[in-house]
């Protein structure tokens, strides 16, 4: 029973609309699977590059940089 109560809300999170904190700079629309999948790869460039004592600062720029280097830029709110 549990393990059926973790699929539906695995299922039922999977459905939720997820706003991007990015956008494409050639105005192609945003491929939601190919934007996550290349934010994952910018995270890991991030995270290698980044240091404890600067609180993410370099972490989120070196994300950034890559993530424009593949086309997306932050979005404006």
């Amino acid at each position: 029973m549990r393990a059926f109560l973790i699929a539906i809300a695995l299922a039922l999170a999977g459905c939720a609309s997820k706003s991007s904190d990015y956008a494409r700079t050639d105005g192609v629309p945003v491929d939601p699977m190919h934007q996550q999948a290349t934010l994952a790869q910018c995270k890991g460039e991030g995270a290698m590059a980044g240091n404890p004592g600067d609180y993410g600062r370099k972490e989120a720029t070196v994300t950034d940089a890559c993530m424009a280097r593949n086309g997306y830029i932050r979005a404006q709110r």
